[in-house]
């Protein structure tokens, strides 16, 4: 049976203060890091490049082990593979990369394929590794999230097999082609192969993560509406890229715009410094452009909501009924600009160990003729996911029921949080963390994005990235630095002496 929540936290606590002593990591997993940061250290760099290359991202209405650039990963990856003496298997939509033969093994789980680039935003191409544009740093679609932790692994495990590691747990390196658009694929992999026994996700922060949010999505819908209109009017709303992704973006059109009107809104567009706007007068129209900060939606306080602060601009006019005036209302009635749920009902959470539940509009636009807003939630545990959906709703129907809007539909996609009771690894995963970063005394940590560490068998997260510094994965501006990413690579390496090696 299941303890309870606090029982957990507590477990956690204790298993990493049972740290490893003075001598963790031990000399044999120090030694193998600096050979493999030694030896290849530029050969991670290019295989990153390589991996930046392939455009990984997911077509609508084809599998990506149909689509040809994951096709030539895979040829890649193998080719790769035995060219480091390693063995490889082909599972369609996921690809193992192995070491060793032993009974028991490790998994070290990430993902191949990547959440879209607006190549209009990036310096150079983001999926060609650019090294120049900002010294120090390696810039690309995947850099962070989640290549450079396939760039690391290779070449860690290729240290251990030059270095002749005797192996008590064979090693396998599983990437999931599928993880930023539909979990079914892997999940249908690990039912048709049993898992390995310990698991560490390359898909997140450090020091090690033991608990994800929950994944949520609501997506509220407006039908069209073709009354005619006079005078100044609200024609349309819209923006953001991807639900998992900030809105860097949002525009509004306006009809019949009159200088007065013009004038409150640019008002109202001065008094929100977080965002910069710009204002294109045409024949008849006003066209008005926001601009914010990506950043992934796990994190919405490291990005600046383009589509939500711009709804608040406009809800300074009184504008006549239609669509998109409706909308604007909507969001600023439940939604705002806030980043914790604060107007949608009483939906807002907190966890003493995973934090606050955050709510995002993230997406705006045109279904069949709907207005449709899409909303990212992520909630911490202490709330089922049917209270969630019936919270949600709720909220909604209170307020269609007080602005008298009707019409508005809604769909949910809800999930589970991840908190995981306890884990062999942990101590060893926090003492390398230690060492290598030079930070006494890490605790194991939440976030709140989703990976698949939740579905694996004693899966937790170690890194990529740096506890305080901006997590760029899914941002418009992904890179690595490649101080990190060495970094990286030593880590990564005693990780596998030390829960491999005999």
């Amino acid at each position: 049976m299941p303890r309870n929540r606090a029982v957990i936290y507590l477990s956690i606590l204790l298993i990493s203060s049972c740290r490893l002593g003075p001598d963790s990591p031990s000399r044999a997993a120090r030694d193998v890091a600096e050979y493999a940061r030694a030896t290849y250290s530029e050969a991670a760099v290019g295989s990153l490049a390589d991996l930046v290359a392939f455009e990984t991202v997911h077509v609508e209405g084809i599998d990506n082990s149909d689509n040809p650039e994951f096709q030539a990963m895979t040829v890649y990856l193998r080719n790769k593979a035995l060219e480091l003496g390693l063995d490889f298997e082909d599972h369609g939509e996921v690809v193992v990369i192995g070491l060793g033969e032993a009974e028991e093994r490790l998994g070290v789980v990430t993902h191949g394929d990547v959440q879209p680039a607006d190549a209009s935003k990036w310096a150079r191409d983001p999926f060609s590794l650019d090294s120049v544009s900002e010294p120090g740093r390696l810039v690309g679609r995947g850099a962070e999230d989640d290549k450079g932790p396939i760039a690391t692994t290779l070449y860690a495990m290729a240290a251990l097999k030059d270095r002749e590691t005797p192996l008590a747990r064979r090693v396998e390196l599983i990437i999931s082609y599928t993880e930023e658009s539909d979990w079914e694929p892997f999940q249908a992999f690990l039912a048709s192969v049993e898992p390995p026994q310990l698991n560490v996700t390359l898909d997140a922060e450090y020091p090690v993560v033991v608990a994800e949010k929950g994944w949520n999505g609501i997506f509220l819908a407006l039908p069209p509406d073709d009354a005619p209109v006079e005078g100044p009017h609200l024609v349309s709303l819209y923006g953001g890229a991807f639900l998992s992704q900030i809105p860097e973006d949002a525009f509004a059109l306006i009809a019949d715009p009159t200088s007065e009107l013009e004038a409150a809104l640019r008002a109202a567009a001065d008094g929100d410094p977080a965002i910069e706007y710009s204002f294109v007068s045409g024949e008849g129209s006003l066209a008005i452009q926001a601009k914010g900060v990506a950043a992934h939606s796990s994190k919405p306080e490291d990005g600046r909501n383009a589509i939500t602060h711009l709804a608040a601009v406009l809800g300074s006019y009184e504008w006549p009924d239609g669509q998109a005036t409706r909308m604007v209302r909507l969001i600023n009635d439940l939604i705002g600009t806030g980043d914790y749920g604060e107007r949608f009902g009483d939906i807002a959470l907190s966890h003493p160990f995973m934090g606050r539940l955050t709510l995002s509009l993230t997406t705006l636009g045109h279904e069949d003729g709907y207005l449709v807003a899409g909303v990212n939630i992520r909630s911490p545990a202490g709330r089922s996911r049917e209270d969630l959906e019936a919270k949600a709703r709720d909220v909604v129907d209170a307020w269609k029921e007080m602005s008298g809007v009707a019409d508005v539909s809604v769909n949910l996609i809800t999930s589970d949080p991840y908190y995981l009771e306890d884990a062999p690894h942990i101590p060893m995963l926090l003492d390398i963390f230690s060492f290598y970063a030079d930070q006494p005394d890490p605790q194991p940590i939440s976030i709140g994005g989703g990976t698949h560490a939740r579905l694996m068998p004693n899966g937790v997260n170690f890194g990529p990235a740096m506890p305080g510094e901006p997590y760029t994965g899914h941002s418009e501006h992904e890179y690595i630095t490649r101080e990190q990413l060495l970094l990286n690579l030593e880590m990564y390496t005693a990780m596998l002496v030390e829960l491999a090696a005999r």
